[in-house]
């Protein structure tokens, strides 16, 4: 309750000071000083308002105001957003202001700037900084997350809700993602940046790993892939300081205005995937951009439209798309293995350490700074991406080969090679996966056939390894190694059989 009847009688009848009423009355003394100041202007005396309730002298007050100010008050809201222009000064403003008096007869620049002073605080007092339009875009996450249920079982993930927020006109972007982590959260970046239609000149994180790797007040190390993302939009990073809640007042609002007007109203929906729960947060956020703001007349959408929109900068010519580096070293076979795939390089780099960018679409290989191979990104697991020109002349002609061809080698030993081959290919995810395999095996044999081996010994070999599951070429040399022909196929076959090192014996079941 207010207590100006209660003032004005300490004042008027007890005729305390400005500073005992204020004790008496546990109030501050210079809000007793504004009372008594407007009390004066009125002209009046005590005993004329003693009968009005204290909205009625307030009432009073306010027009004795308006009616002894000596010159027209300027419109402080309309200031407020002028300001936001980055080069718009409160010294144009006043000299506008004094330019639109009767007889260019004004208030002077230092009551200006005091009252202007006086009326951010009333807005809101953590938030009286006025930001520039386009200078900055604060960064944050809800600290609420979205149930996202899976279809098929049942199972609960959580997505995470990503806020950006353009300060001069509070205009926000409010996506939901799969996580916090760096290709997520840099995606989401690119999606904002085509969103607001342009980039600020600053990008204003949290201290979260994905955006900062060390956080500190003066010199924060900032995550170089996400530093990469904002070289590319022409931006820079500027990491809030910690423990510092005002560096982010206006995320930090924008984040609780999301959570009551957007997650609020989605706590009874089930959502069964991401996409889902963004098509009901893009229905949702025109609600909060055209409601309009009542200290400032205007909704967000039409403060981003007249001050951030002009002030951002251009968008480059392509989306920045998230890369990932690693250093691999380069297989005999002149591949590098990657996430389970295999993309080829020149083989004068077999054993050497080259550096991988790869992103989701293109994998990008580099040795001392030089582009030596691009391959688009393979999708499935086990597959090859290799490339004639990376291949040594000798090793050209295994492009020439095919499963037929495969197997009609194979068929020149025997049906027992042909079916070794078929069952290696068919191993593997995928057939000419298994090419390298059996021409290891067929160069293997070409070894023997030299020493004298006839086709039905390595028939024998053949039919160890299909019993043995033995796929791979270093088991089968192994075999041929430990083998030793006989004149007889049969007895040699049954020899090799029930001498074999996975055969258990009749003994072992005794």
């Amino acid at each position: 309750m207010l207590k100006i009847k209660e003032i004005l009688r300490l004042k008027c009848e007890a005729k305390l000071s400005n500073r005992k009423i204020a004790r008496a009355l546990n109030i501050s003394h210079s809000v007793v000083n504004d009372y008594i100041k407007e009390f004066t202007l009125t002209n009046k005396r005590y005993e004329d308002i003693a009968s009005l309730n204290d909205k009625e002298i307030l009432t009073l007050f306010k027009s004795t105001r308006t009616k002894s100010s000596k010159y027209p008050v300027p419109d402080f809201a309309k200031i407020h957003i002028e300001l936001r222009n980055p080069i718009v000064t409160l010294t144009l403003l006043h000299e506008e202001y004094v330019e639109s008096c009767p007889n260019k007869q004004g208030y002077g620049f230092t009551w200006f700037c005091n009252r202007y002073k006086a009326y951010t605080k009333k807005i809101n007092p953590s938030m009286h900084l006025t930001h520039k339009a386009g200078e900055k875009t604060f960064i944050d996450f809800s600290g609420k997350t979205v149930d996202i249920v899976n279809p098929k079982n049942g199972v609960i993930t959580k997505a995470e809700i990503f806020i950006a927020v353009l300060p001069a006109s509070g205009y926000p972007f409010v996506k939901a993602i799969a996580s916090q982590k760096k290709r997520d959260f840099i995606d989401a970046h690119a999606d904002m940046f085509e969103y607001f239609g342009g980039v600020t000149q600053l990008l204003v994180p949290d201290n979260l790993k994905s955006a900062v790797t060390k956080a500190d007040n003066y010199d924060p190390d900032v995550n170089p892939d996400y530093a990469s993302m904002a070289r590319h939009y022409g931006s820079a990073v500027m990491p809030t300081r910690g423990y510092k809640p005002k560096d982010k007042a206006h995320v930090e609002l924008s984040v609780k205005l999301v959570q009551r007007w957007i997650l609020a109203r989605l706590r009874h929906f089930t959502f069964y995937s991401i996409a889902e729960l963004n098509k009901e947060i893009d229905r949702l956020i025109p609600l909060y951009l055209d409601k309009v703001m009542k200290h400032l007349g205007k909704s967000r959408r039409e403060l981003f439209i007249e001050l951030d929109q002009p002030a951002l900068l251009p968008l480059p010519a392509t989306r920045y798309e998230y890369k990932e580096f690693k250093l691999l070293k380069v297989s005999k076979d002149y591949h590098i293995q990657l996430e389970h795939n295999f993309y080829s390089v020149p083989y004068q780099l077999i054993g050497k350490k080259v550096e991988v960018w790869f992103g989701a679409k293109i994998v990008t290989v580099t040795y001392e700074g030089k582009t030596v191979a691009t391959h688009p990104k393979l999708l499935h697991k086990g597959q090859y991406s290799t490339q004639h020109e990376h291949m040594a002349s000798s090793h050209q002609k295994y492009l020439e080969w095919s499963p037929g061809k495969i197997m009609n080698w194979g068929l020149t030993i025997g049906s027992e090679t042909a079916k070794l081959f078929k069952n290696i290919m068919a191993s593997r995810p995928h057939p000419e996966m298994g090419f390298r395999t059996c021409l290891g095996i067929i160069r293997e044999y070409g070894k023997y056939q030299e020493k004298g081996y006839a086709e039905e010994h390595l028939e024998i070999i053949s039919t160890m390894a299909i019993y043995g599951h033995l796929y791979k070429v270093a088991q089968v040399r192994d075999l041929l190694k430990s083998y030793k022909p006989t004149q007889s196929d049969e007895s040699a076959s049954l020899i090799a059989l029930t001498t074999h090192d996975n055969i258990r014996g009749a003994e072992y079941f005794s």
